[in-house]
């Protein structure tokens, strides 16, 4: 309790210290993007051959007022749990506040920091998402307050303490929140290494008169050719936790995730991915506790954009499930991204 106190405190004071008024002139941007896809499935016995589908629409509004202070509010529509096929969140609702050109100060809803970088790395979110999105290790979204230090021109950390639920959920009734910590280095033009750790107490999942601890570790290293070709690798693990808020204690889940592109030229690309979900085995078991559900995941597209803020792609996609029960997943893919 301490700690977060005086954390605020810092902030408002840092708010006080600088927040004289500028010359620059305050302007507004209205942003908007769509994730469409149209795919067939080829899996065994599936229950749906094919559909048509908006996976995301994002609404958004970004307002400079000067050259310190800026805000963001972004609305996101997707497939909702209950009462429609869609539901609309607020996906982001935050206040940025550039200190000085190595601090960055920032409070409301806003993305998060764990996979981040790998995410803009990977290019494809219209496609899929990455590894720790996919996989549930963390949330893209959540409600707090963070900064971000330059330490260097190759050097910066982020640091966040939130909710720790994500953006469609509210604090959850232990009062918990998340700390969360990203150093990134880049060496080069080329060259790009981060390394992640957060860390949540919650109630466990599995015994609710219990609070466990979830531990989030990832490192990320990525190479690029710029306008040729990029490489990206990552490996993450999450302690004691089935999802990156339902803590269970003994249960981890780990993963890596490999990924390249090659540019043919400014309007075709090449590429692919490979991920292996995997868990451990609990005292006693015979099988890893999540077996039915730990899987090599493959996927291998295209990508043709013919204007700025239109991208297509026609894929592949393959799942090679680790439980021989489970027929493995085979599905065509033809993604649009429209944006402005």
């Amino acid at each position: 309790m301490k700690l977060k106190l005086t954390i605020v405190l810092i902030f408002f004071a840092l708010l006080n210290l600088h927040a004289q008024e500028t010359k620059s002139e305050p302007k507004g941007a209205v942003t908007g993007k769509v994730f469409f896809n149209y795919h067939f499935d080829a899996t065994k016995d599936a229950e749906q051959s094919d559909a048509f589908e908006i996976k995301r629409a994002y609404l958004g509004y970004k307002y400079t007022f000067n050259d310190k202070f800026s805000a963001t509010i972004l609305l996101d529509a997707g497939k909702g749990s209950a009462g429609s096929d869609y539901s609309v969140f607020v996906k982001n609702a935050k206040l940025d506040y550039e200190v000085d050109s190595w601090l960055t100060l920032s409070a409301g809803l806003f993305g998060m920091i764990q996979f981040d970088d790998q995410e803009k790395f990977w290019g494809y979110r219209y496609i899929l998402k990455s590894f720790d999105d996919e996989y549930e290790f963390g949330p893209s979204a959540d409600l707090g307050v963070g900064a971000a230090v330059k330490l260097s021109d190759h050097l910066k950390m982020d640091f966040v303490i939130v909710n720790g639920e994500g953006y469609k959920k509210l604090q959850d009734p232990s009062g918990n929140n998340r700390y969360g910590a990203a150093l990134v280095y880049t060496p080069s033009k080329s060259w790009i290494f981060k390394a992640y750790y957060d860390t949540m107490k919650g109630i466990d999942v599995d015994d609710i008169s219990k609070e466990t601890t979830i531990n989030n570790i990832a490192f990320f290293a990525g190479y690029k050719v710029s306008g040729h070709f990029r490489l990206g690798a990552e490996y993450n693990l999450m302690q004691n936790g089935i999802a990156y808020k339902k803590p269970a204690k003994d249960k981890d889940l780990q993963g890596l995730s490999f990924y390249s592109t090659y540019n043919i030229n400014e309007k075709w690309n090449i590429f692919g991915r490979y991920d292996q979900l995997s868990s451990n085995k609990l005292s006693g078991e015979t099988t890893d506790w999540n077996y039915s559900e730990d899987r090599n995941y493959i996927i291998a597209g295209l990508e043709f954009k013919p204007i700025k803020g239109v991208n297509t792609s026609v894929n592949y996609r393959y799942t090679d499930f680790k439980d021989p029960l489970n027929n493995n997943a085979s599905l065509f893919y033809f993604n649009l991204e429209f944006y402005f």
